[in-house]
């Protein structure tokens, strides 16, 4: 019946003398065919947001695979990238490692008609359809600063670890704090002495810790929105015999900075839910190839059991759901 329907509205449209486009005849709202990789596997917060978004998938009728490399390597994301394509899926979600590194191989993609999100860290705008983003940027630098004041109020000499100068996400939240501690009165009494950059590595984070500590020695606060390097970054302090004396905060796991705030080596620390975070970029695609949404400027998306979530300009959905650990709250948080 529906072949029929469609084939007499095909041929009602040829007569009238219109073109018949593929997403006229083809459309659907369910089965999409989606390939997620994050800037690598196994890490415990990239695999939340894989099974957030396999939730989703699931639940929308849709197929989800994820993949990629086991460390974060900008030439190996791009691998796993044209892979992906020539499997010919509708979708394609990722978090970058190099915004511009991923670009060529996703504007080929958009080229095919595969609709493409990115979460986490985003890709040059053109390169992509939507930025699900885990906070704006503007309140990832408020939130970390607000951590840093919770950990020393009268403030002092801050420093920051990135994870490369292309990361867009880290780079943008460190340009962000500087000028906050510059403008802002609130901010005023923490000066920003340093940046360095540690790959999302763990043990390169924990050296790069105690060199700031030992060429900055009235440092007083390690800031990081690397879920590596910040829980690196207090590893580093407590070993170090600065306990008390500096402090390291940004975003991480609670599961990976809990021992630090319970103790009181550190103070507080921020992040999100990841499993939320991947569910929503997923279920965001999903509606976008299926015709409900589209991500321009102003457009509210509304996710069933989560939210909604309004566009912000170059189609970037904002999450926006920031959450703030102390050792008085982290033992709520499980993830």
């Amino acid at each position: 019946m529906k072949n029929k329907l469609f084939a007499a509205l095909g041929a009602g449209l040829l007569m009238a003398g219109l073109a018949i486009t593929p997403s006229l005849v083809e459309a659907k709202d369910s089965g999409f065919k989606i390939m997620m990789t994050p800037k690598w596997t196994g890490f415990p917060y990239f695999e939340l947001t894989g099974e957030g978004a396999k939730a989703a998938a699931k639940e929308l009728g849709d197929e989800l695979i994820y993949a990629g490399a086991d460390h974060a390597e900008a030439s190996l994301q791009v691998e796993t990238l044209q892979n992906f394509v020539t499997q010919k899926p509708d979708g394609i979600i990722l978090s970058a490692i190099d915004l511009n590194a991923v670009a060529p191989v996703l504007k080929n993609a958009r080229k095919k008609g595969i609709a493409v999100a990115t979460y986490d860290a985003d890709a040059a705008v053109p390169a992509r359809d939507m930025f699900v983003n885990q906070l704006s940027y503007e309140q990832a630098a408020r939130v970390m600063l607000d951590c840093a004041l919770i950990d020393v109020p009268e403030g002092g000499e801050i420093a920051f670890i990135a994870a490369s100068p292309t990361s867009p996400n880290h780079m943008a939240h460190i340009k962000i704090m500087t000028n906050l501690t510059q403008t802002e009165d609130k901010y005023k009494v923490f000066k920003v002495v340093d940046t360095q950059f540690a790959n999302d590595d763990d043990a390169k984070s924990y050296d790069v810790a105690v060199n700031l500590m030992q060429a900055h020695p009235n440092l007083k606060v390690i800031i990081s929105s690397s879920a590596v390097s910040a829980p690196a970054a207090a590893r580093a302090i407590e070993a170090s015999g600065h306990v008390g004396k500096v402090y390291a905060t940004g975003f991480a796991l609670p599961s990976a900075i809990k021992r630090y705030l319970e103790n009181g080596s550190e103070k507080a620390f921020a992040f999100w839910d990841p499993w939320e975070l991947g569910y929503v970029t997923a279920y965001a695609l999903h509606e976008k190839m299926a015709g409900k949404f589209q991500p321009t400027e102003g457009a509210v998306l509304t996710v069933e059991k989560v939210g909604t979530f309004k566009t912000a300009k170059d189609g970037e959905v904002v999450y926006g759901k920031p959450l703030i650990f102390t050792k008085d709250t982290v033992e709520k948080y499980k993830f």
